[in-house]
């Protein structure tokens, strides 16, 4: 029951928008100038009222000179248009050119870059690396035995004396350098190596954490 009485409410809302409707449109169509007549409702004077406005509507349509003006209006849309494209896609390729030549000078410099660390790299350390990236045992002690050796060398040149590498080492301050500790390690298990030769036995693992040691060494002295 409620929903019937519901839709009845409905129907009779929109009949009352529909009634209103029409008052306001023959109100605005025959105006307040005169009271409101019944012979006004016809359909004679509707379109009467109306043809006169459709007509110029029509005629304006149809006017060659309308169109004319369209058409120089459409024309001068799509030349704006035009140049707008054609700058926003030269502005596109200038960019994108710019762009291409910024990414070549960064990849020239990097390569630059790499060449010049290369040629500033010792090679006898690259040597070492070489050794101790080998699959032979025999190779990781090799690489400890140079590392050693290149130790002993830059400690002369930097200036302290001894008849072994144990006495330059002795010779070297506490503080001189911070990773003196290393040095003594890894100079302690090449002493291994050159006492048990071929015997002493050692894992890839130690091995480079060896090759490690020196590497702090030589680096803090900027030897590499």
């Amino acid at each position: 029951m409620s929903d019937a009485h519901g839709g009845g409410g409905g129907s009779g809302d929109e009949i009352l928008w529909v009634i209103i409707a029409l008052v306001v449109f023959f109100v605005v169509i025959f105006g307040f100038s005169k009271p409101f007549d019944p012979t006004y409702l016809n359909i004679y004077a509707l379109f009467g009222k109306l043809l006169p406005g459709v007509q110029k509507f029509v005629a304006f349509l149809i006017n060659p000179h309308f169109w004319t003006t369209l058409g120089y209006i459409s024309m001068t849309c799509s030349l704006l248009c035009i140049t707008i494209i054609i700058f926003s896609l030269v502005r596109m390729f200038e960019i994108q050119y710019h762009e291409d030549d910024e990414i070549e000078h960064e990849i020239n410099e990097a390569l630059a870059r790499d060449a010049e660390q290369e040629r500033n790299e010792n090679p006898r350390w690259r040597y070492i690396e070489t050794l101790v990236d080998s699959p032979n045992e025999s190779d990781w002690r090799i690489a400890i035995i140079e590392a050693d050796t290149m130790l002993d060398e830059i400690l002369d040149d930097r200036g302290y004396s001894g008849d072994t590498l144990a006495d330059k080492l002795k010779a070297v301050d506490g503080g001189a350098f911070t990773s003196l500790q290393n040095a003594w390690d890894a100079h302690n298990v090449r002493n291994q190596i050159a006492h048990a030769g071929s015997d002493f036995s050692i894992t890839e693992l130690e091995a480079r954490r060896v090759i490690k040691m020196f590497k702090n060494v030589f680096e803090e002295l900027r030897a590499i």
